[in-house]
């Protein structure tokens, strides 16, 4: 019996892992998706930005502090793109419970923004309205909180201004005194 020649050990060269699309890819390629109209279930593409968007909104409430009242702004495309500015304490569960509402409707969120934090319910109640009278100068509502075919950018610039004014009114509102 003979025995084959041994051949050399190659070195291990791994694979290499094939990077992940960056957020702008998958939100244009879910956006289309929806806006051509998809069918019930979503397609994984769109679940997968999805999910993506849900990450990065837990990435910020864990790195700003998840304490206090938000507003959130959530871009939903669907047959009829929209803007939704909403307030929650819990935002994260709350973005969750309209992404499960949305996507039965054949609408998915492409992206969302949460605001700093504010104390308390009066601060971030005029905040709110003030960001949905600033959004209805410009765009046709379809309710109190949502907007048809608005500019996320825009939105996201209302929700942080009408907060940044509330937080500085908390400021203006507090003795001095106290801070000695």
């Amino acid at each position: 019996m003979t025995i084959p020649p041994s051949m050399p050990l190659q070195p291990f060269i791994p694979l290499p892992i094939p990077a992940q699309p960056p957020f702008q890819q998958t939100k244009k390629e879910a956006e289309a998706i929806l806006l051509a109209g998809a069918e019930a279930p979503l397609p994984l593409a769109v679940r997968r930005h999805q999910q993506k968007v849900l990450t990065r909104v837990r990435d910020v409430l864990a790195s700003t502090g998840a304490e206090g009242h938000r507003l959130y702004v959530l871009e939903i495309a669907g047959p009829i793109p929209r803007i939704k500015i909403g307030r929650s304490s819990d935002p994260r569960a709350r973005i969750r419970e309209h992404v499960h509402e949305m996507n039965s409707y054949q609408y998915g969120l492409i992206d969302a923004h949460v605001t700093d934090p504010v104390d308390d319910l009066l601060s971030i109640t005029r905040a709110e309205n003030e960001a949905h009278i600033g959004m209805g100068k410009r765009y046709e509502r379809i309710n109190r909180e949502l907007f048809r075919d608005a500019d996320f950018l825009y939105a996201t610039l209302w929700a942080d201004l009408a907060v940044t004014v509330q937080l500085n009114r908390l400021y203006e509102d507090t003795d001095p005194a106290s801070y000695f």
